[in-house]
């Protein structure tokens, strides 16, 4: 027994093994997040599909089974997690775990996780690790930590029953981890956690969009997790939302900033500053730092203030721990979604950085719509979203009125569905149009989203109610409107005038989530299209399903390199990445560039940063502010689509 014991320890060394550990794989994850002014920070050559952009990480068995079969031993995963999870508690767990998550944001730290755990692997296990990360298991490149994986090790800690009572951990490989450090430990129960996440696809299952129904509801769940924006974006979108669009709203009951503060306590620029203040701790956090930061030293707001936040955005941790007894499934993350700040005591420590920028941006119409449920019922929760809705459409038709064309001698470009209505009575109209004179652009405006059935359940048929909300309906109105304007001739108050359109652009923008992917695109075409005969007519384009990231982007392109919404939809069409999203085409296109921002994202994100600096009590132009204030909400992309199929 003592040599067996001797064994199992040598899985793990003081001593660095000589090999290097190769870089991160690269690959870039589908719908990638980017700002306009990082775009490019990762190049992507034209050979790569679509399919080719979805990572896989790597798991336990794939470096430690041989090693232990060498010893004489069979891995038995669940044997090495009740011995981790006995180690340390769960507090220490939760901030190492919180520490692994944010490097899952920036290939730098994960390179230096990745070198640090290789320091404590023997070299047999060590040099596994590396293979399977190089792509030797199946030809696929492995990443070393995703952020869907460190979350389901969050959930595991929170769940582990220490005084259960049961039989003692295993002796040798107790022996094996005792030596181990927590971030070790941390790491090696994420790559196990990994490992009871694979799922076998049953026979003759059903397909959805030509794949597997499982294997396609796993990619769209993997899709809508990663669908991260650039937090300067979100920050300043929403603020443009909120203040800019929200003016004299029919549907509202009173100004949306009003019912804002009613719902939380705070007002917008309340939750704005102290999200931020969070958000920059974890954003500047580097290895062997403490993850946990103090939750009212050092910020200039008054304590009462914080304490409002902290109650709607914070949770403690027997309170995350028994929601999320509820969520076995790989997706569910909803407790994490709605409280990303973890509370221990005095402390805050970030679990999720996105869905921290989420949450204070994107999450502050979800607030205001429980609010108005909860407190004057399913009326005013439909006049809430009404009114949003109407919040979202002013904005996009603000950005399409900039990038309607110029007309010589006067006269308008730009039509709305009135204009369309009174030339076409009787008829569905889409929301806008753009004449460019070689062609025209449609536009419909939705502010649906994927609903948590689809998202986290993998219901198909949540999904397919969600897909004719979101997309399938606006698509018919556009199809609709489309054969309108290519009739020959045109009635007299078209808003074509009297010659047809030469070839539409049917394009649907949408304020909510929906995977623009392959599968859904085929989804879309062979279930709903083709069936109803939509966009049948050879002068009508292919859907374009934009979110307002990318609407933007379109602006900044037309901005600062001058090219129309026709030329880049025309582009990305023609382009490999045509059945993916309109990020994954720029990001090929552009990368390695910079496209910019529209004009009043970056004068809404310069007067958020300046709001901020006032709040927190310091001068946006002094050094060390200005610092903390570029390592926030607006220094790096988020996101990381680092998640395995198997």
């Amino acid at each position: 027994m003592a040599d067996q014991s001797s064994d199992a320890a040598e899985l793990f060394l003081p001593a660095k093994i000589s090999s290097d550990p190769p870089l991160s794989s690269g690959l870039v994850r589908p719908d990638l997040s980017w700002a306009a002014r990082q775009l490019g920070l990762t190049p992507v050559t034209a050979e790569r599909t679509w399919m080719d952009l979805t990572g896989v990480y790597v798991i336990a068995r794939e470096y430690l089974e041989e090693a232990e079969r060498a010893r004489g031993r069979a891995l038995d995963c669940a044997a090495w997690m009740d011995v981790l999870l006995a180690k340390y508690s769960r507090e220490q767990y939760l901030c190492a775990l919180a520490a692994l998550n944010h490097a899952t944001t920036r290939d730098d730290l994960l390179q230096s996780y990745l070198e640090r755990f290789l320091i404590r692997l023997a070299p047999d296990a060590g040099l596994r690790l590396q293979a399977a990360l190089a792509g030797s298991v199946d030809g696929q490149r492995r990443w070393f930590l995703a952020r869907q994986i460190v979350l389901r090790a969050m959930r595991a800690v929170m769940l582990a029953d220490r005084n259960a009572g049961v039989a003692p951990p295993d002796a040798e490989i107790s022996t094996a981890l005792t030596p181990l450090d927590l971030e070790t430990c941390a790491v090696l129960l994420i790559h196990l956690v990994a490992d009871s996440l694979s799922s076998q696809r049953p026979p003759g299952e059903p397909l959805l969009g030509g794949t597997a129904q499982s294997l396609a509801m796993e990619m769209i769940a993997n899709n809508l997790f990663n669908e991260a924006e650039d937090p300067g974006d979100l920050l300043a979108r929403h603020r443009l939302l909120w203040t800019r669009y929200s003016d004299n709203i029919p549907t509202a009951r009173q100004h949306p900033l009003e019912m804002l503060e009613e719902a939380t306590g705070l007002t917008l620029n309340d939750i704005t500053a102290l999200g931020f203040a969070y958000n920059s701790g974890i954003m500047t956090h580097l290895p062997d730092a403490p993850v946990a930061m103090q939750a009212f030293t050092g910020i200039g707001i008054d304590h009462a203030v914080v304490e409002r936040f902290l109650g709607r955005f914070a949770i403690e941790a027997d309170d995350l721990a028994a929601q999320l007894r509820d969520c076995p499934l790989p997706w569910q993350m909803l407790p994490i979604q709605n409280r990303p700040l973890l509370r221990l005591g005095e402390h805050i420590v970030v679990l999720d950085e996105r869905y921290l920028h989420e949450r204070v941006t994107q999450g502050l119409f979800w607030l205001v719509h429980d609010h108005e449920r909860d407190q004057y019922g399913e009326r005013a929760r439909l006049h809430w979203t009404q009114a949003y809705a109407e919040m979202v459409e002013r904005r996009v038709k603000d950005q399409l009125r900039r990038l309607a064309p110029h007309v010589l001698g006067g006269g308008s470009s730009f039509f709305t569905e009135v204009d369309l209505a009174r030339a076409f009575p009787g008829s569905k109209s889409a929301d806008v149009g753009l004449d460019f004179g070689s062609s025209t652009v449609l536009v419909e405006v939705v502010s649906a989203t994927v609903g948590v059935a689809a998202r986290e359940h993998g219901d198909i048929a949540a999904f397919r109610r969600d897909t004719e909300k979101v997309v399938v309906k606006k698509a018919r109105q556009l199809s609709q409107s489309a054969l309108n304007l290519l009739a020959d001739p045109q009635p007299a108050s078209s808003p074509l005038g009297k010659v047809s359109a030469k070839e539409v652009f049917p394009v649907a923008v949408r304020g909510g989530h929906y995977p623009v992917n392959p599968i859904t695109r085929r989804y879309l075409e062979e279930e709903w299209f083709t069936t109803e005969g939509l966009f049948a007519h050879p002068r009508i384009r292919d859907l374009a399903l934009l979110d307002l990231e990318e609407l933007e982007a379109c602006e900044a392109l037309n901005r600062h390199r001058h090219l129309t919404l026709p030329q880049i939809l025309a582009s990305w069409q023609a382009s490999p990445y045509r059945d993916g999203s309109l990020r994954s085409h720029l990001v090929l296109t552009y990368g390695g560039q910079e496209i910019g921002r529209p004009q009043d994202i970056e004068d809404a994100l310069h007067e958020t940063t300046t709001m901020i600096a006032q709040r927190l009590g310091f001068s946006p132009t002094d050094d060390n502010s200005q610092l903390v204030l570029q390592s926030g909400f607006v220094a790096y992309p988020a996101g990381s689509s680092r998640d395995r199929r198997r």
